[in-house]
């Protein structure tokens, strides 16, 4: 576990579907998302890469289905797997279970749902939800995916998981931004598989987009007088002391 979190991989084709338990999972205290696969391979190269605790996999990828994932899993080292399903016939789970599948869920099923069982399974407890409590509004800013929703950065750039696990990692351990390429890049990188010289051109190129579509009023709100359209976009770290220092004056 990272840091006395429960690490997770979501494997789903579909974005809105990935996005909306990742925006979830993201907002749980006792969680930490290291990647999303669009696949069955991907899915297969992230577990091997990135270990994590729980693999929460849709039946139905492109490439290699969920079957096929379990089968090229290392039974020594697999993770927990909740797996998501389109039929739930008993020959179905049954099989999904003698290849591996911790626990089955059938589909649709709401993030918060998914959460509930992913937590049951690692022995976890997480707050439910007060049913009698008014529902914030969708604008309402409670985490980093929230935030670069609405600075633009689009959900499906590269540069939006790293710069996600970026402003994480900040909150998580404060210091010097001025350290950000001897420490902060490398986390990323370990974190996603790669290399902190890719987390760095992904990260400015996510920022260069944000900008170009930036609602300067929007960024004004948010951020004060830090944001001047005279001064050109902000360099990488400047936006992720940025995005860290709002999430903080908010928890506050």
């Amino acid at each position: 576990m990272l840091e006395n979190r429960t690490t997770v991989v979501i494997a789903d084709d579909s974005p809105t579907s990935r996005n909306a338990m990742v925006d979830h999972f993201d907002s749980l205290p006792g969680f930490a998302v290291l990647g999303e696969a669009k696949n069955g391979i991907e899915a297969v190269d992230m577990v091997q890469a990135l270990r994590p605790d729980l693999l929460i996999l849709d039946d139905v990828l492109p490439h290699l289905d969920g079957l096929g994932v379990l089968s090229r899993l290392d039974p020594v080292h697999r993770p927990k797997v909740l797996m998501l399903m389109s039929c739930a016939s008993d020959g179905m789970v049954q099989l999904y279970s003698d290849a591996g599948a911790t626990y089955c869920l059938l589909r649709p099923a709401a993030p918060e749902l998914v959460a509930e069982r992913a937590a049951f399974l690692v022995n976890r407890r997480i707050p439910l939800p007060d049913r009698s409590v008014y529902v914030m509004p969708v604008r309402q800013i409670r985490t980093v995916s929230d935030l670069l929703r609405q600075t633009g950065v689009p959900a499906h750039l590269q540069g939006y998981r790293y710069l996600k696990a970026a402003v994480q990692y900040v909150l998580d351990h404060g210091g010097d931004l001025c350290a950000m390429t001897k420490e902060l890049y490398p986390a990323v990188a370990r974190m996603h598989d790669t290399v902190p010289a890719r987390v760095e051109r992904s990260i400015r190129h996510a920022i260069e987009v944000a900008w170009n579509r930036a609602d300067l009023g929007e960024l004004q709100r948010l951020f004060g007088a830090t944001i001047n359209h005279s001064r050109g976009k902000p360099t990488n770290s400047e936006f992720v002391a940025m995005l860290a220092d709002h999430l903080r004056n908010i928890a506050s």
